[in-house]
């Protein structure tokens, strides 16, 4: 239970601490590869489904003025499966969904895999070196649009 608030701080803190200027950041000072993301439409309910040891996070951008911008994360610190809503962003509806592993004392980004048919919804996946896996399906919403 103190692991899991910690590690949720540790996310949260990341998220404030992080300059704007700095928009397209991973956790940490990682740089975020679009390239690697799934870019797609809000707004959304989804859920984030985590297996394995290593610590992981999924971020979701939205598209700012000049680079995607952090607009939410679910990490494995508060649970092996959490429900998300992704609200409308007023302007640009563009979102872009991003996995993340700890590698040591870094984070590496995990490229999410194509649109595959779920029970609850499409979702998207990635395995990290370590054997574990992060899944985001969406249930709700434009999520699978790009």
């Amino acid at each position: 239970m103190v692991t899991s608030v910690l590690w949720a701080l540790t996310i949260g803190m990341t998220f404030i601490l992080t300059p704007q200027v700095e928009a397209s950041q991973g956790p940490g000072a990682t740089k975020m590869d679009a390239k690697l993301g799934v870019e797609v439409e809000g707004p959304f309910e989804m859920i984030c489904t985590f297996l394995g040891r290593s610590k992981k996070v999924i971020i979701v951008y939205r598209h700012g003025p000049k680079e995607w911008e952090p607009k939410l994360s679910c990490n494995d610190g508060a649970g092996s499966q959490i429900a998300r809503h992704v609200p409308a962003d007023g302007g640009d509806p563009r979102l872009m969904i991003t996995g993340w592993y700890a590698d040591g004392r870094e984070w590496k980004q995990c490229e999410l895999k194509g649109w595959r048919n779920d029970p609850k919804g499409k979702s998207l996946s990635c395995q990290t070196p370590s054997g574990g896996t992060m899944t985001v399906t969406c249930t709700k919403g434009q999520c699978a649009k790009p």
